[in-house]
């Protein structure tokens, strides 16, 4: 069985890497950067099946990586963070293909919860397809 892979995108250090952490336990195959330039270039190797990305973010903004990821793959899923929850934003991040939206400071257990959503063939219990 092939573990879902998931690319955490936050340029605050301490979110991606208790993400990371978090999904590590949970099974997932996770990966942590704290920029968009970073993640683009990690993408390309890692091949994430998800995308957690925080919106704001200093140099490359979380919606010029949403564009990005989904002009090279239609099929990754991406879940977008935000400590602000403008409907503005939110909007505009769907209308850019974002599958999810979730609130910092975000309940663990939903964001397994969203993931399972996003790739509904995994087997909850393992975080592998």
């Amino acid at each position: 069985m092939e573990q879902i892979r998931v690319l955490i995108v936050d340029d605050e250090l301490f979110v991606g890497e208790l993400l990371k952490e978090y999904l590590s336990i949970k099974s997932y195959e996770a990966l942590a950067v704290s920029n968009g330039e970073d993640a683009l270039t990690v993408s390309e190797q890692f091949q994430p099946h998800i995308v957690i990305l925080d919106i704001r973010m200093p140099g490359m903004s979380g919606m010029e990586v949403l564009k990005n990821i989904k002009a090279k793959s239609k099929t990754t899923g991406v879940i977008m963070l935000s400590a602000y929850g403008d409907t503005e934003t939110v909007d505009e991040a769907f209308q850019l293909g974002a599958d999810h939206y979730l609130q910092k400071p975000m309940n663990l257990k939903h964001l397994v919860e969203t993931l399972v959503l996003l790739h509904p063939h995994q087997d909850e219990s393992t975080g592998c397809i």
